[in-house]
């Protein structure tokens, strides 16, 4: 029931707003695509709290040489679109979803003198906010406008990680988790009227979302698994310092040789730069 709340909340601002904007002849739909950064938060933190684990611990048994780094989860893309409802010529109320999604994969390989382990991991967030945002135009000539926006958005995420071993079809870890909760973005954008109806649109928007309370489940080996939650600690081992670690637990990690211990925040705050169309009706 939660997850379809606040979806219909917005759906019904925007089946109230829609006379408005029909009887003054003002809808018009915005689509764009471009790149997205985002700042990762605890999941950048554990994948390098993975990098320092299995550091010590394969020179610890005799796996001294390390080539590669961990690396962290920024870049991706952002693809959305927004429904408007002009209210003025200068302002209106716009409804829009968009797809947020970054990756990055690591490899790391340790040696001996008589073996190699390759290892490969990544971390994949990703999220599907719905929106509802605040328009302001501001013409600068019969063909070109300035456009701001800003409002709040109610993001449905997803948190994969995924480690394995090269060369192994089984030896692999899978976690995959999902979460929801609010966020805000704004922007600004260059508009260029093509015709009455058809303009371009490149644009800078930014948004703050760090999102907390990830469930799911792990996968490991294809054979075996169990359900948790998506939590951030730091640890230490008889051959290790304090690292950073990030995994789905069933229940949170306790403990003298751990400490901040907390439910992972994965954080999608960022900014993204497009272009796009609106299309006017």
């Amino acid at each position: 029931m939660k997850k379809f709340l606040m979806p219909g909340l917005f759906l019904m601002i925007a089946l109230l707003l829609l006379p408005s904007a029909m009887n003054a002849g003002q809808l018009s739909f915005r689509l764009y695509g471009g790149g997205n950064y985002l700042a990762g938060g605890d999941l950048n933190l554990g994948l390098q709290g993975w990098e320092d684990f299995y550091t010590a611990l394969r020179t610890y048994i005799g796996y001294p040489d390390k080539t590669g780094s961990a690396k962290p989860v920024h870049l991706g893309f952002n693809l959305g679109g927004d429904v408007l409802f002009h209210l003025t010529p200068n302002w209106a109320v716009g409804i829009g979803t968009e797809i947020l999604s970054a990756k990055k994969t690591s490899n790391i390989s340790f040696g001996s003198p008589a073996d190699t382990w390759d290892w490969e991991f990544y971390g994949k967030p990703s999220a599907i906010p719905i929106k509802l945002s605040a328009f302001y135009f501001s013409p600068l000539s019969d063909k070109w406008a300035i456009q701001f926006h800003a409002g709040l958005g109610y993001y449905f995420a997803k948190t994969m990680l995924n480690s394995r071993t090269v060369g192994s079809e089984s030896d692999v870890y899978i976690i995959d988790s999902k979460a929801e909760g609010f966020g805000f973005h704004g922007g600004v954008g260059l508009e260029m009227k093509l015709s009455s109806n058809l303009s371009l649109l490149v644009e800078a928007a930014g948004r703050y979302a760090s999102i907390s309370g990830f469930t799911g489940s792990v996968t490991y080996r294809e054979q075996f698994g169990w359900d948790g939650t998506l939590r951030y600690w730091e640890a230490k081992t008889s051959y290790s310092d304090w690292y950073g670690y990030i995994d789905l637990t069933g229940a949170a990690p306790t403990g003298e040789n751990v400490r901040t211990s907390r439910d992972a925040k994965i954080d999608f705050s960022g900014f993204s730069l497009r272009i796009g169309v609106i299309l006017g009706i």
